[in-house]
C-alpha cells in the first residue's frame, strides 16, 4: 500500500527541483536548494534519493513511463483501424491533461544535456518498442528515426505553444508528409 505521506513529499520534491532547474539551471540546484525549498530537511530529502541525479533520473524515467502508456493506447486504436488524425483526436483531452502535468518536468529535462541525451533515447527506445506492436513487423531504422523527431517536435510545440496543434494543423501535417514521401 502506498504511503500518501512519502508520495506528497515525493511530489514536493519533484516540483521544488523543476522549478529550481528551470529557474537557476541543474548546476546551480543543490541538495540544499531544493530542501528548503520543499521546506524538508536534507535528511528527508536522502531518504528519498540519493542525490539530484537520481531524481533527475526518476522524473525521466516517470516521462518514459507516461510515454509508453500514451504510445500503447494509440497503438490500440491504430491496431483497432482506427487513422492517426482520429486516434490523435480521441486521445487528445488525455494527452491535454499528461502535457500539462508534464511539460515543467519536461522543460527541466531538456535543458540538463546528459538527461535530454537519455530522454531522447528513452523515447526511440520506446517508440520502437510499440511501433513494432503496431506495425506487426520489425520497424527500420529510418522509421523510428523519423516518427521519433515527428514525436520530438510534437513534444516541442506543445511546450513553445502551450497547446496541440489543430485536427486541421494534423491533416496539413499528414499531407506533407504524404507530399515528400508519396503514398
Amino acid at each position: 500500500m502506498t504511503d500518501f505521506r512519502m508520495k506528497k513529499t515525493d511530489d514536493v520534491i519533484t516540483k521544488s527541483f523543476v522549478d529550481l532547474v528551470i529557474e537557476n539551471g541543474f548546476d546551480k540546484v543543490t541538495v540544499k536548494d531544493i530542501a528548503l525549498r520543499s521546506m524538508v530537511s536534507r535528511k528527508t530529502f536522502y531518504l528519498h534519493y540519493e542525490d539530484k541525479f537520481a531524481l533527475t533520473d526518476v522524473i525521466l524515467q516517470d516521462i518514459l513511463t507516461w510515454l509508453d502508456e500514451a504510445l500503447k493506447k494509440k497503438v490500440l486504436l491504430i491496431n483497432q483501424g482506427i487513422v492517426l488524425s482520429d486516434a490523435f483526436s480521441e486521445l487528445e483531452p488525455e494527452l491535454r491533461q499528461l502535457m500539462r502535468y508534464w511539460s515543467r518536468p519536461i522543460n527541466a529535462i531538456m535543458t540538463i544535456p546528459q538527461a535530454k541525451m537519455r530522454l531522447m533515447d528513452g523515447i526511440k527506445d520506446t517508440l520502437s518498442n510499440n511501433l513494432q506492436t503496431a506495425l506487426k513487423r520489425p520497424e527500420s531504422d529510418l522509421e523510428i528515426n523519423v516518427i521519433g523527431g515527428v514525436m520530438l517536435g510534437m513534444i516541442s510545440y506543445y511546450l513553445q505553444t502551450n497547446d496541440f496543434p489543430s485536427s486541421n494543423e494534423i491533416h496539413q501535417l499528414s499531407d506533407t508528409l504524404n507530399l515528400i514521401f508519396g503514398t
